[in-house]
């Protein structure tokens, strides 16, 4: 689509102070501006009629295993395509693959398949719907006592000469590490993924507020699935999530779906963090034939959640539309403040603010229509319809 104005629509734009009515006119795949109502349209254009239904940027998931922790590690393209397949029907056009705990050749392996897989495809060129954006390293350097479903072979402390390995096999391709700051060797890592540009999230941790505070001074952003593995709030001491939710500096994601965090404490959470609370799903893939594990025990899904035969849960089923709503439904969020968390707030954490989560000028033209109920009719990549040709 080379030229295309979106008619009838109404606005959301996470940078805007309210949704407005007007169209968006695209050239080349971007946002070239923004029209209000009964403003002269542009001429030789496409029209996209949106029916007075709700025009936001793409969601950005920021924790998407899908099938990669189950897939063989020579098939990241696969694992990808169809993360890519089955994310956009949700109304996500970009999404960080998140990897799991693996010992280190395995990691490398991993790792470098996944690199491989981004460098040839490029962003943008030949993915079916959902574009990856890069790797969330989840782990292996967190607390084995808050492992949850994560592989515990796998978990250890950092590793000067491992880590830069593994960093140097991703080619720059590494956007996020989630880690536990209290670990051994966790300032060198801090100074690692300062010195390459790379988020540190904590997660899978136990840290007191002595460990989160040198973190945050070597650089530590974001905090992983607030509440989910890690040392819980008491109201006589904050433990590692009450010193997430308290600090300022701190961006947290949350898995809204209702049963990995209280609808209740996702409201406090809401509350709390403001516009540093993001969205994430967590989810799993799990295989249409084939063991369902990756080295914790075999996974059951409930539809909602993902567990092993002990009840500890191992990922989500949520979707970042579901996600959206939830947070309404809980929390009382305004539609723009859900659409925020998944939009605009994720891409500023990793610093692509410029390019997605935003419906300002010169933006890539990634789309969701939605309507009334926050189900998403249609989604677009670059300007392109892609809601048809993924099924």
């Amino acid at each position: 689509m080379r030229r295309a104005v979106f008619t009838h629509a109404r606005l959301l734009d996470p940078e805007g102070s309210a949704p407005e009515g007007g169209s968006l006119v695209l050239e080349a795949g971007r946002i070239a501006g923004v029209l209000g109502p009964g403003a002269d349209l542009p001429r030789e254009a496409d029209r996209v009629d949106c029916r007075g239904l709700w025009l936001a940027p793409g969601f950005i998931d920021l924790h998407h295993h899908g099938r990669l922790v189950f897939d063989d590690a020579n098939d990241a393209e696969g694992s990808l395509e169809a993360a890519s397949a089955s994310s956009v029907r949700h109304g996500t056009t970009a999404f960080l693959p998140t990897t799991v705990a693996w010992p280190q050749d395995e990691l490398c392996e991993r790792v470098a398949g996944l690199a491989r897989a981004l460098r040839d495809r490029g962003p943008g060129r030949g993915w079916p719907g959902a574009v990856p954006l890069g790797i969330h390293l989840e782990g292996p350097w967190i607390r084995g006592e808050m492992a949850g479903a994560q592989p515990r072979r796998g978990i250890r402390p950092y590793d000067a000469g491992e880590g830069r390995a593994v960093l140097d096999t991703a080619q720059g391709s590494v956007r996020l590490v989630t880690l536990a700051p209290e670990l051994p060797g966790a300032d060198a890592l801090l100074g690692e993924l300062s010195r390459r540009g790379i988020v540190a999230a904590l997660g899978h941790s136990l840290a007191g507020a002595e460990a989160i505070e040198r973190a945050i001074d070597a650089g530590l952003r974001h905090v992983t699935h607030l509440f989910n593995a890690m040392g819980p709030l008491h109201h006589r001491d904050r433990g590692t999530a009450g010193i997430a939710l308290a600090d300022d500096r701190l961006s947290c994601d949350l898995i809204c779906d209702g049963v990995h965090v209280h609808p209740d404490v996702v409201r406090l959470a809401a509350r709390a963090k403001g516009d540093a609370l993001l969205l994430i799903t967590d989810g799993v893939e799990l295989p249409s034939f084939g063991a369902a594990s990756f080295g914790s025990g075999p996974l059951a899904s409930d539809g909602v959640a993902l567990r092993l035969p002990d009840g500890r849960l191992a990922g989500s089923c949520l979707t970042l539309d579901l996600a959206v709503q939830n947070l309404r439904r809980f929390a009382g969020a305004s539609l723009r403040d859900a659409v925020a968390a998944c939009t605009l707030r994720p891409a500023r954490l990793v610093g692509i603010e410029s390019e997605r989560g935003t419906l300002r000028r010169g933006a890539r033209a990634d789309l969701v229509l939605l309507d009334d109920a926050g189900e998403v009719v249609e989604c677009w990549i670059a300007g392109e319809s892609v809601l048809g040709r993924v099924g």
